[in-house]
């Protein structure tokens, strides 16, 4: 084979091998342009030393209204101290100390943010918000870096929350007549009851006095005596009885009453002798 067919052979086999890596390298340039990206975004975040448990912002914060509830602790420059609610903590002594922890909250006080402002910015922590734990211990809060990447001591932070929503009470039924055998609060003691129920009539005092009665002519007066009506037998076996019997009042009546005739008639008897 002549020299110059060989040579272009060779060029042709190169020229594919350096288009085939140019198409290769089109197709991972992309990925790996968005892998680098990545890599330099957290080696910048790493590099700037920020804590990822707070949100940055730049500028003043001085009052709880974008975080919800109010402030609860609020430290000052000077170390002058707003305590609506008692928390325990540890350091954030203005223009001193560059972190503070916060280690116990009272029972019922729900915490929203910790504001810490440092330097030209100020950081927000939101318990169970960015890994920050929900409940206490709040460690290591601080401000953000300054402008020469530097922790600064904190010039001032607060609390913000409010009370925790109670649980509504459940209602417990109530009974019609919590005092059984006492009048209901509707009626008052000498109330008569309502139409339809039967009343009792009070008791003579007279019942069971047997009746007098003058025979004519004057004499002694008799008792007479009145038949009334049987009492009701109780059907109940289980009633006590009492012993009393009435047989021996109709025995004692009728002999006043023979006693009586007989005193009437001698008197009769007498005044007649001494008449004739």
């Amino acid at each position: 084979m002549p020299q110059r067919f060989r040579t272009r052979a060779l060029t042709r086999d190169v020229a594919a091998v350096v288009l085939g890596l140019g198409l290769t390298a089109v197709a991972v340039a992309p990925a790996l342009a968005t892998e680098v990206a990545g890599e330099a975004d957290a080696m910048s975040a790493t590099d700037a030393g920020q804590d990822p448990r707070a949100e940055v912002h730049d500028g003043n914060a001085v009052d709880c209204e974008d975080f919800g509830g109010g402030i609860l602790v609020k430290v000052d420059d000077g170390d002058k101290k707003t305590e609506n609610v008692a928390l325990t903590y540890e350091g954030g002594v203005p223009g001193q100390d560059r972190y503070l922890t916060i280690t116990e909250v009272p029972s019922g006080i729900d915490v929203t943010a910790i504001v810490v402002k440092g330097g030209d910015g100020y950081n927000v922590y939101v318990p169970g918000a960015r890994d920050l734990p929900e409940t206490v211990p709040w460690e290591d809060l601080r401000a953000p870096l300054n402008n020469g990447g530097n922790i600064p001591a904190i010039s001032h932070w607060y609390a913000c929350g409010a009370e925790e929503p109670s649980a509504t009470p459940t209602s417990e039924p109530t009974s019609p007549n919590p005092n059984p055998g006492e009048p209901e609060p509707s009626q008052t003691p000498g109330e008569e009851p309502p139409s339809g129920e039967p009343t009792e009539a009070p008791p003579s005092s007279d019942a069971g006095a047997p009746a007098t009665s003058t025979p004519a002519g004057g004499g002694a007066s008799v008792p007479e005596t009145t038949e009334s009506a049987p009492a009701p037998v109780a059907e109940d076996d289980d009633l006590a009885s009492t012993g009393f019997s009435g047989g021996w009042l109709i025995g004692l009546g009728a002999a006043l009453v023979a006693g009586g005739g007989a005193l009437l008639a001698v008197t009769r008897l007498r005044k007649g002798k001494t008449t004739s």
